[in-house]
Order: structure tokens, then C-alpha cells, then sequence
């Protein structure tokens, strides 16, 4: 909900939002409850900027399509979530610079602006994402080798 609220000084940026169970956002462009995979990545692929909660998945998708994402984790302290793992998850990217991360939600507009542009060749970036997403839930400092747990 508090990420939705934050899209209404924003909508003239021509939004297409994904919004869940909740209500639609006012102002967006367009507005679906849920969208399938395909349709959102189609999305992305066409989309000049990413705004996404802090989830894996929709983050790895974003950069997979040259985005540096916007993110918004939801956080426990405010109901959000039944953990801080998008914030813990966030702070990591953040620090290495795959994502950029939207604390306060006022800045939404401001932090938009900021974004750098959208890289032409993505795919190359994709095995690297993946380690740092990996070292990012084992709690690994930047640039910190991560060892595995497999025999």
C-alpha cells in the first residue's frame, strides 16, 4: 500500500502497475492486478525504468533487461512483510550497486530522476548478478568470496 501511495505524484510518467490485491493506483497508465511472467517481463523489456518491491525474483528480472530497478522493500516495522529479508536484501544490492533503494517513499520522483540509464547489453551482467545476489543472502561483504556449502 505505502509503495502504491507513493506512485500518485508520479503518474504522469506513464506507469503500467502491477498492484496485487489491493486497489489500483490512481493515475496509472495501466493498472492490472496480477500480470502472467511473460506479460511482465514483456514489460520490463520495454520499459525505460523499473519501480519493483524488494522481491528476488522481480529484481534479478529487472536487471536481466539492463535496469538498474528502483526498489521499495517492504519492511516488517511497518506491517509490510513478516521479516526485514527485502530490506536485508536491498542494503546488500545497494551497497554493490545493482539496485538503488527507495527508503522513503517521498523521494520516490527524486530517486526516479537519479536512476542511471538503462544498459544496452544486459545479458553479460546476468552470471555476475547472480553471485552477488547469492553472496547478498549469505551475508557476504562486496567483493567477499562466497564459499559454497556443497560437498
Amino acid at each position: 500500500m505505502r509503495m502504491l501511495d507513493a506512485l500518485a505524484p508520479i503518474a504522469d510518467r506513464d506507469l503500467v502497475v502491477q498492484y496485487g490485491p489491493g486497489s489500483a493506483p490512481a493515475g496509472a497508465a495501466r493498472a492490472e492486478a496480477f500480470m502472467p511472467f511473460e506479460e511482465m517481463l514483456a514489460c520490463y523489456r520495454e520499459a525505460e525504468q523499473v519501480i519493483t518491491h524488494a522481491g528476488v525474483g522481480s529484481i534479478l528480472c529487472a536487471i536481466r533487461e539492463g535496469h538498474t530497478p528502483l526498489v521499495v522493500p517492504r519492511r516488517h516495522e511497518l506491517g509490510e512483510h513478516v521479516d526485514d529479508h527485502q530490506a536485508e536484501l536491498s542494503r546488500a544490492l545497494e551497497e554493490r550497486g545493482s539496485v538503488v533503494v527507495a527508503w522513503e517513499t517521498e523521494r520516490l520522483g527524486q530517486l526516479l530522476d537519479s536512476l542511471p540509464p538503462r544498459r544496452q547489453n544486459p545479458e553479460a551482467q546476468v552470471p555476475e548478478l547472480c553471485g552477488e545476489v547469492r553472496a547478498a543472502l549469505l551475508g557476504a561483504s562486496p567483493g567477499e568470496p562466497v564459499q559454497s556449502s556443497r560437498a
